[in-house]
């Protein structure tokens, strides 16, 4: 769950939103160096798109749209979320999911940055090896809120792309509270992915929650 001191920094979330869809550049292994470019590029990327605002929530909704379908890695970050169920999943099923992960990502996460207007200061701290992955340590201060440690899980997916694979803001991964309130879902329903499917539309049609009450990662 984003915490409300974070959730207010609303330029902050988008950096967020943004980058855990955001991929790098084609590579056979992530190396530090490799790792903060992937994650300079994604803020920057991210800071560029909301040069000019405020804008409207339909205006940044869209631009959010438009940015992820650009440089996302949809089915890396499907298989992420859905873990086991995506592999028990038919083709249509996966389908339909990657088809619902875009428009569910701008459904939650986008009031947070419904009228973003100042673009917060970013200072890299260190990089160090996570597992197969580096990790980026990063501090984010937003003009008119506290600053947030920000930890950028950087990997390599199959097909070969740097992509950032989780962020941890104050010690709460994304990818992995997402994937906890999907799984919840799914097991809720006895294992039937159509009804991941239905909350997700309900969430992205007018706001409904996705499980327990609240919107995954929100």
């Amino acid at each position: 769950m984003i915490s409300s001191r974070m959730g207010g920094a609303k330029t902050l979330a988008c950096l967020i939103l943004l980058g855990l869809l955001l991929t790098g550049r084609p590579a056979a292994a992530v190396d530090a160096a490799t790792a903060e470019s992937v994650v300079k590029s994604a803020i920057a990327d991210a800071t560029a798109a909301f040069v000019g605002g405020p804008f409207t929530q339909e205006e940044a909704r869209a631009k959010i749209g438009m940015m992820v379908e650009k440089y996302a890695d949809v089915p890396y970050e499907s298989e992420q979320l859905l873990g086991r169920h995506w592999r028990k999943a038919g083709p249509e099923q996966q389908q339909v999911f990657a088809g619902l992960l875009i428009p569910f990502f701008v459904a939650t996460y986008g009031e947070m940055i419904d009228g973003a207007k100042t673009t917060p200061q970013v200072t890299f701290v260190g990089t160090e090896a996570r597992g197969e992955g580096v990790m980026v340590h990063t501090i984010i201060k937003p003009q008119d809120d506290d600053a947030v440690p920000i930890d950028w899980l950087i990997v390599t997916a199959p097909g070969g792309k740097v992509v950032i694979g989780d962020l941890i803001a104050e010690d709460i991964g994304l990818v992995t509270t997402m994937k906890s309130d999907f799984t919840s879902v799914i097991r809720s329903a006895g294992g039937d992915i159509e009804a991941l499917f239905k909350a997700m539309r309900k969430k992205i049609e007018g706001g409904a929650t996705v499980a327990g009450g609240k919107p995954a990662g929100g």
